[in-house]
């Protein structure tokens, strides 16, 4: 089992819409996902899984925690075997991204972490500026997800959103997530 561990200690930056978009983008491509949340506020479109027996049996698992981090923190990115931080494009988000990657570093994890910059708009200038930002810092970054009205709506309706709207300009870019979590599982093994 491959181990994706949403992390930020910021809430609000959309890890729980991450998570199910990418569960949802993996058993699109016929892979096995355990949804797991340690984020007592819940909203995920996702089904949890409870079963334990079930996970270990699945390709994936996607761990989507709290904004608060306690206690097992470092537990958690020793086990995992990617950790992925969402972030806003917003100034506010830099300082706890900043942080928690240093907790991700500090933690002896064996996993590649990577920033995903959330409600990314391509012409606003705080949002290239972040990027550029990030990538003057060697700060990895595996996607940009685009702000999107559909993401909302999909999980009012609870489905993915390329289920409830496949032409959403949202949908490639998560697609182009999943592309990029499978090859950091084929390096991973092998």
């Amino acid at each position: 089992m491959y181990t994706i561990l949403m992390l930020n200690q910021k809430g609000g930056v959309g890890k729980t819409t991450i998570a199910d978009e990418l569960s949802f983008a993996l058993e699109r491509r016929g892979k096995t996902v355990a949804f797991v949340t340690t984020d007592p506020q819940g909203g995920s479109v996702h089904e949890v899984c409870d079963d334990p027996d079930f996970a270990e049996e699945c390709d994936f698992q996607v761990v989507d925690t709290a904004g608060v981090l306690v206690g097992g923190v470092n537990d958690w990115c020793r086990a995992a075997n990617l950790i992925l931080v969402p972030m806003l494009p917003s100034t506010r988000d830099m300082e706890p991204t900043l942080r928690t990657l240093d907790i991700v570093r500090e933690s002896g994890t064996g996993a590649k972490a990577y920033v995903i910059v959330n409600n990314f708009y391509a012409y606003g200038t705080l949002d290239r500026q972040l990027v550029e930002y990030l990538e003057g810092e060697e700060v990895p970054i595996i996607a940009k997800i685009p702000r999107a009205v559909a993401l909302s709506r999909a999980a009012a309706a609870g489905v993915s959103v390329a289920e409830y709207d496949p032409k959403s300009h949202v949908v490639a870019p998560i697609e182009l997530l999943a592309d990029s979590v499978l090859n950091e599982e084929e390096k991973n093994n092998g």
